[in-house]
């Protein structure tokens, strides 16, 4: 594992999920941002420019499905490998079917977490990583550990399952993100969103049964430290 705290590369198009990883990130002490970028390109030119970055980075947080493609994340470990030696590569997704998760281990892919429900110990699953194993989601690890027979070589490390972060619908977490990373009203949210008032507290208040939070500062802390440790 790196001396230090892990230097970490988010590639994530969506700005939401960006904003909240880069935040759970920040929050642990086990982990640093390096860069946090939207495609493979970006995340290219920062590998090529790291004049302003502390090192290299020593994990890096793939997402699966980015807007140049379905599997861009998959397609851009081949060319992130040579850019960041070293690095490991831990992918992210909403999508945990089996074909995906097989090519994604198959292109070199040093992890595939669920990132829904991982975001509450994403710093866990980076630590893990970088010291050497292979991460899994809890709810994918069953079907898989005897489908790849080269994972025989890691020391392969389950993260358990967080079924009340899963229970969040899309919609959910993202006025979640708003609320509690971005610091939004619900009155801001719902311009953003284009919805009203009334749903934006709606979405908050199936967030906080969900987390088992009773206020927004409640709320944040669970998303990203975990409800338990």
């Amino acid at each position: 594992m790196a001396a230090g705290p892990v230097r970490v590369l988010i590639v994530d198009d969506d700005y939401y999920a960006r904003e909240a990883l880069t935040a759970l990130v920040a929050r642990d002490g086990r982990a640093r941002m390096w860069d946090a970028v939207d495609s493979i390109d970006a995340a290219l030119d920062a590998l090529g420019n790291p004049a302003d970055r502390p090192g290299t980075p020593d994990v890096v947080l793939l997402d699966v499905r980015l807007a140049e493609g379905e599997r861009a994340g998959i397609e851009g470990i081949s060319a992130l490998r040579p850019a960041a030696p070293g690095a490991r590569m831990l992918v992210t997704s909403v999508s945990a079917d089996d074909d995906t998760v097989l090519a994604a281990v198959r292109a070199g892919a040093d992890g595939y977490v669920w990132k829904n429900e991982t975001a509450e110990r994403i710093a866990t699953a980076i630590a893990r990583v970088a010291d050497g194993r292979f991460v899994l989601s809890h709810s994918i690890a069953g079907r898989l550990l005897g489908t790849i027979s080269e994972l025989g070589i890691y020391a392969t490390e389950v993260v358990p399952q967080r079924a009340d972060y899963v229970d969040l619908t899309d919609n959910v977490r993202k006025t979640l993100y708003l609320f509690c990373v971005a610091g939004l009203s619900a009155k801001e949210i719902a311009d953003e969103l284009q919805l009203s008032v009334n749903t934006v507290h709606a979405r908050i208040k199936a967030a906080y049964a969900a987390l088992g939070a009773t206020n927004r500062s409640d709320a944040f802390k669970r998303l990203v430290e975990g409800a338990a440790v």
